[in-house]
């Protein structure tokens, strides 16, 4: 069982780079980054790197969006440790800041929202397909 874990989760290790990209794109190595799925030019994509980490303005909200998530983690502990249930629900999602982040972005960084896009929809695109799945099992019995 615990090999089947460890090759399972095995595909998290070898793409840490591009999960790791869409909360800090400004410390990524773009060469670590497995961009072949998504069809983006990694020229293109160094270019608007290198551009953004140069506009403070545009870097900044990077900054700003691990502070962000930074105090959401702790907000969040604070409520467990104290059994607060009810008020972790009140804590803004972390998918909604991520993509705000990214939507500020203008187009001029398309290869940089289309690869970020890309990572943050490969989950939610496996579980529509799952669930997909798994109603048309129920249906078919």
């Amino acid at each position: 069982m615990k090999d089947g874990f460890a090759e399972r989760f095995e595909q998290f290790r070898t793409n840490k780079s591009s999960l790791a990209f869409i909360v800090n794109p400004l410390n990524t190595n773009t060469n670590e980054i497995n961009i072949e799925p998504f069809g983006i030019d990694a020229g293109s994509l160094q270019m608007q790197l290198l551009d953004l980490k140069t506009k403070d303005l545009w870097s900044g909200k990077f900054t700003e969006l691990k502070s962000k998530l930074e105090e959401l983690e702790v907000q969040k502990c604070m409520h467990i440790t104290q059994h607060k249930w009810t008020a972790l629900k009140e804590i803004p999602r972390v998918e909604a800041l991520i993509f705000s982040a990214w939507n500020s972005l203008p187009e001029c960084y398309s290869e940089m929202k289309k690869l970020a896009y890309g990572v943050l929809t490969i989950f939610g695109s496996t579980y529509s397909c799952e669930k997909a799945f798994s109603c048309m099992i129920i249906i078919k019995s």
